[in-house]
């Protein structure tokens, strides 16, 4: 086993793994920017969701997620629909920043989500254990202090139990954490009753005939688990499918999510507070909207996209845009005309603008990935563009670009060595674009 210089290697087979850097720099032959590339080609490695925290609370440590590094068994699992399929489990990796050293900080096949606290280096992680919904939080300080020292114990002693989630609240999902640490935020899908149900299919949301329904609608709801005594209560009930959770990362309460369709819906932003006294639309769409990506990217803002990449939707304005939480004005940052974006290797123009977005701390750059594969920065205060990366493949996975806390960094991930088939995690320095 491959052991970076001033480790020793731990006692158990992967929870504390540390392996040397697989840092790399290349230049991008279209934007001539230097781009640093964070791990290899051969594993099928990827960053959380755009809309997560990556980075430990004192910025030394970068987060990732990857089924192949370990050496956990293939998992059998039959699906709703009654197929079989098997993958291997992902566990939680985080990068050392300073040095490029990689340390595997989960193992074993059940774990759910994993969440990094804002203000301290702790990370909280749910686990499916014998029927049961379980949040543990993690401290990362003591485990990476032992990573150091080649003294890894066992997981248990760096974990601490919150609680169960009840079975009667729901069948929990994915959560976020409240910018004080004290509050996981977490969906679930619920029962309802029959009146709800036919509200929910009646106005569930139709696409064209050419546009597939992927995520069929479910009665669904917003639940918050108290991180210090593991108490759970509700905050609201929906009648459509919530997905993509996001805490503000400046304003206790306050909680940002989707009507999740896998595509368009007459409705995708919602915004409630965490005693469910407010609960409302996030920008009301028109029928021409096809709104989605929302980030949760400051204390006022919450940026999202307005897809343009079919003729019809180019009828109105499209884009990269904002939204104020306190005022409700809307202000459109930016988008890729038809004659700008260029598929790299195919020396195409797509003409369909950006897919994904996010935002710096300070909102002073917005990013974007668009359907050619090319992730571009807007300064927001004057609307100009920069192409930073070109032909990321946005396969197997898109490439979300995402910011370091600071603003100075890009994160994203790309198919570009390896043709699509895996990705590797990247960074770019976006310093010299303030010169």
């Amino acid at each position: 086993m491959a052991v970076a210089l001033g480790f020793t290697a731990p006692s158990f087979a992967q929870f504390g793994n540390c392996t040397p850097s697989e840092k790399w720099q290349y230049i991008d032959k279209v934007t001539g920017q230097t781009i640093t590339v964070l791990t290899d080609t051969t594993k099928n490695d990827r960053f959380l969701y755009q809309t997560d925290p990556m980075w430990t609370a004192d910025g030394k440590y970068l987060l990732f997620r990857s089924s192949s590094r370990g050496d956990d068994k293939m998992i059998e699992q039959t699906t709703r629909d009654g197929k079989k399929r098997s993958y291997r489990p992902t566990q939680i990796y985080f990068i050392e920043m300073e040095t490029g050293n990689i340390i595997q900080a989960t193992e074993g096949p059940n774990l759910g989500n994993a969440f990094l606290a804002n203000k301290t280096n702790r990370m909280f992680m749910s686990r499916r254990e014998e029927g049961n919904w379980n949040m543990y939080v993690m401290d990362l300080d003591k485990f990476f202090a032992d990573v150091k020292k080649g003294k890894v114990k066992k997981a248990k002693n760096y974990e601490t139990f919150i609680g169960t989630f009840p079975t009667e609240m729901g069948k929990p999902g994915g959560y976020a954490v409240d910018c004080n640490d004290d509050y996981a935020y977490i969906g679930v899908e619920r029962e309802g009753t029959e009146e709800e149900k036919e509200r929910m299919n009646k106005n569930a949301f139709l696409p064209l005939t050419n546009q597939p329904i992927k995520i069929k609608p479910v009665l669904s709801g917003l639940r918050k688990m108290n991180l210090q005594t593991g108490e759970v209560t509700k905050i609201i009930d929906t009648e459509f499918k919530i997905g993509h959770i996001q805490a503000s990362r400046f304003t206790p309460g306050e909680i940002v999510f989707c009507n999740e369709t896998g595509g368009d819906a007459h409705q995708r932003m919602w915004f409630c507070t965490a005693d469910g006294s407010v609960f409302k639309p996030l920008y009301k769409e028109t029928p021409l909207d096809w709104v989605t990506h929302e980030t949760f990217g400051t204390k006022d803002f919450v940026y999202f996209n307005i897809l343009g990449f079919q003729p019809r939707l180019r009828k109105q304005v499209s884009g990269i845009v904002r939204i104020n939480l306190r005022t409700d004005d809307v202000e459109l940052i930016g988008q890729v005309e038809l004659g700008m974006d260029q598929n790299a290797m195919e020396g195409q123009l797509t003409g369909r603008g950006f897919w994904h977005c996010n935002s710096s701390r300070d909102n002073k750059w917005a990013a974007g990935d668009t359907f050619a594969g090319n992730v571009w920065v807007i300064n927001v205060e004057t609307g100009q563009r920069h192409q930073l990366v070109s032909d990321t493949k946005m396969k197997p996975d898109h490439a979300h670009p995402s910011f370091s806390p600071d603003g100075t960094k890009v994160l994203f991930q790309s198919g570009h060595f390896t043709n699509g088939k895996r990705l590797n995690l990247m960074m770019v320095d976006i310093q010299s674009l303030n010169k």
